[in-house]
């Protein structure tokens, strides 16, 4: 229980300290979202946009439409506790920049948090923000397996893996999620921190997609 308060606190000034600037990285984010115009989650369109003038290349639509991704009232009554996600390790963040080894020093787990919470709530499913014990109540946990992040001659190619994990009295089930990104133009090795908030984004795209669908 103090380690569920401990994070959710954590979270609570992560959040904070993130968008208190004009050019805090949610905030840039938020940004693209709202000015790009949107299309179908599981459409080619979906998967190709301009964002600061480059060409982004994804396997999921980071701008979907809304009610192509929400489903009908009545799955307001799933009710899902976001329980634990569990970061990599800081070895495992690596970027590879003009053939140097670069840190990407970010939570990826309190950004997923953020991102997730977003999209569960935009396809009208009921985030509780206390453990409510209750076996009805599906349980999420995440952990970050992997990252990938690599500049060359034609831009910046990223991979992200985790493990989502759902649990509540009617299954108990375990999925292995994928994404990436390929940035074509990129050059400035300080926009590593928003195109990894987007990467970050796709994978909870991908992660609430599959809670709706159980």
């Amino acid at each position: 229980m103090l380690k569920n308060i401990i994070f959710c606190s954590f979270i609570a000034l992560f959040f904070s300290a993130c968008t208190a600037g004009k050019n805090a990285t949610f905030t840039q984010v938020e940004n693209i979202v709202k000015n790009t115009p949107c299309s179908p989650c599981d459409s080619s369109e979906g998967f190709e946009a301009k964002i600061k003038g480059l060409l982004y290349i994804s396997d999921v639509g980071v701008v979907c439409c809304a009610n192509k991704r929400s489903l009908d009232t009545a799955v307001a009554l799933k009710k899902v506790y976001l329980h634990r996600f569990y970061d990599l390790r800081e070895g495992q963040k690596v970027f590879i920049y003009k053939g140097k080894k670069l840190l990407v020093d970010m939570q990826f787990n309190a950004v997923f948090y953020v991102y997730l919470k977003q999209e569960l709530l935009a396809r009208g499913i009921v985030v509780l923000e206390d453990n409510p014990n209750s076996p009805y109540v599906s349980k999420i946990d995440l952990s970050f397996e992997s990252f990938s992040a690599k500049q060359d001659k034609i831009g910046l190619h990223s991979k992200l893996v985790g493990n989502l994990k759902v649990n509540d009295i009617n299954k108990n089930r375990v999925f292995t999620i994928r994404t990436k990104q390929d940035v074509e133009g990129f050059e400035n090795k300080q926009d590593i921190f928003f195109y990894t908030h987007l990467l970050i984004k796709q994978i909870a795209i991908k992660a609430a997609n599959i809670i709706t669908e159980l």
